[in-house]
This record gives C-alpha cells, structure tokens and sequence, in this order.
C-alpha cells in the first residue's frame, strides 16, 4: 500500500510547506508519513430471538379425477438464423478520366480521302458483263480443248442460267462440239496405237517383219505419224534389214555374188546405222568373192 505524503512537513520544528508531495522533507530530511488512523471497535447487535416451528396441518384429501392426457412431445425449436452477412459498402466509382477533345476534321482532309477512294473504286472495278461473260467463254474454251468435256459442259449451263449473250453462248457451244469430235478421235487413236503395239510386237517375235511394217503403215494411213510411230518405224526397219543381212550371209557361204550383193542392197535401202558394221563387213567379203571370181576367170590360169 503506497504511504500518504502531507503537503508540510509534519516535522513541528519544521512545518514548512513543501512545493510537492515528496516522501522526505527536502528542508529537514524528515519523513513524510501520515500517522494511520485509529479504527473505532463497532458493537455487534443483539440475536434475534427465536421462533418455534410451525404445527404441520393435513392437507385436504381431493377428489377423484380423470386420468391426465399426455402432454404432447415439445416440437424441436429450430435453431436461430444466423443474421444476414452485411455487404461491405460499396467503394465509390472512381472518376473516368475525360479524353480531351478531338480537333474537329479538316474540309481538305475529307477531299483526300474521297479522291483515294475514288482511285482504289476505279483501279479495282469489277470488269463489265460481257468482258466477264468472254473470260468464263474462254476457260470452258480452254477446258474442251482439254478433253475436259464435262467441265465445259457445266461452264455452259452456268453461263445459260445467267442469261449471257446469246452469241457468246453459241460461241461456246461450237468448241465444244468441235473439241467433242477432236478427243473422241483423240481416243480413238490411242485405242488404236496400244492395239499396234502389241500386233507389231507379236509379228516381230515370230519373224515375220514384213508383217509388222504392213500393220504400221495402215495405222499410219489412217492415223497420221507421230514420234511414238515414228520410233516402231526405226524398230521394224532394224528389223527387215537384218533379215536381209542374214540373207546375205547365207549367200556369202554359198559364195554366190549375186545373191550377196542383192542383198546388201536390199539392207542399204533401210539406212539403218545400227547394222552399218555388219554391212561394212559383208561389203568387204563381196569384194574379195569379186576379185577370187576375176582372177579365176583370167585367161592365163
């Protein structure tokens, strides 16, 4: 418990009042400590007297009565609903910053734009009908000449469904009945071709050459030459000039001259240079079969 401290010095010799409450007199050094006070002894009161108990009386005995009903089952009380969550405040929007205004456009700057404009209108322009209507002509065209009959045909109708001039349609018309004419012909012939090929082919392994030039020289009567007919034309010729070569060597080993030199000739008219080495050498064996014959016909032996 903390000392009370007077406010003069309780010192009677010094009883100056001191500036603070201060726990030593400053002035004469003596303590500062209040006398504690006397507590006064307060009588306790008298007891109470006390009371008998109360006589127990008999209660009164009541009267029969209904069996009581059963009191019905307490209904289950629901539990307190939890108070609702307040939001928290909404913050206030901040303030959209305004974009300055824009300078209003200029008159010259509308008369540029309108003059590209125009430029780009005129440079990029659809072509007119009737250009448009000639290209898709000269594609079907195109597609004719390509055996594509098909393609053409559908060109056609799409031109005839957008009511294109009637001359351009006639136009289109013809070529493909032209084209029509020229592919079937077209296919015709490379029937043909494929069918010579293996005739001729077959007519050169039995050894029949002759055979082979005659099958070729009615497909080209009738088909014209191409360079496909042209190198079997080499094939054949190869082959009836060796045929004559052999025939010229069966005469050379019977020496016959004539038949040897007939020969030859007969090989020469091909004018093939893949049998000139063979032809060199059997013109060589006829001239030394010549001079055997000239000197045997000499009058001195």
């Amino acid at each position: 418990m903390s000392e009370k401290v007077n406010e003069v010095c309780i010192n009677a010799a010094c009883g100056r009042t001191l500036p603070l409450r201060v726990a030593h007199c400053p002035f004469c050094g003596a303590r500062q400590v209040a006398a504690a006070p006397v507590l006064e002894k307060v009588p306790a009161p008298p007891p109470l007297p006390r009371m008998p108990p109360p006589v127990p009386v008999a209660p009164p005995v009541p009267a029969p009565q209904a069996a009581p009903r059963p009191a019905p089952a307490p209904q289950p009380v629901p539990p307190p609903a939890s108070a609702p969550v307040k939001a928290p405040p909404a913050k206030p929007a901040a303030r959209a910053s305004v974009p300055p205004p824009r300078a209003p456009v200029r008159l010259r700057t509308w008369i540029a734009a309108a003059v590209v404009l125009t430029g780009i209108w005129f440079y990029n322009k659809p072509a007119d009908k009737p250009a448009s209507v000639a290209e898709q002509v000269e594609a079907a065209t195109a597609l004719a000449a390509q055996c594509d009959l098909d393609g053409a045909r559908s060109a056609l109708a799409v031109l005839k469904s957008a009511r294109a001039p009637a001359a351009q349609i006639k136009r289109l018309q013809a070529n493909i009945s032209k084209s029509a004419a020229a592919c079937d012909r077209q296919q015709q012939r490379t029937q043909a071709w494929t069918a010579l090929q293996d005739s001729v082919r077959q007519a050169l392994d039995a050894g029949k050459p002759e055979l082979a030039a005659t099958r070729l020289a009615a497909y080209v009567k009738r088909w014209g030459d191409d360079p496909d007919t042209l190198e079997l034309d080499a094939t054949v010729k190869v082959a009836l000039a060796s045929v004559q070569l052999d025939l010229a060597d069966a005469c050379l080993a019977k020496s016959d001259r004539v038949c040897l030199e007939n020969s030859l000739i007969a090989a020469e008219r091909y004018k093939r240079p893949e049998l000139a080495a063979r032809t060199q050498a059997l013109r060589a064996a006829l001239s030394q079969l010549l001079e055997r014959s000239l000197l045997d016909a000499s009058p001195g032996q």
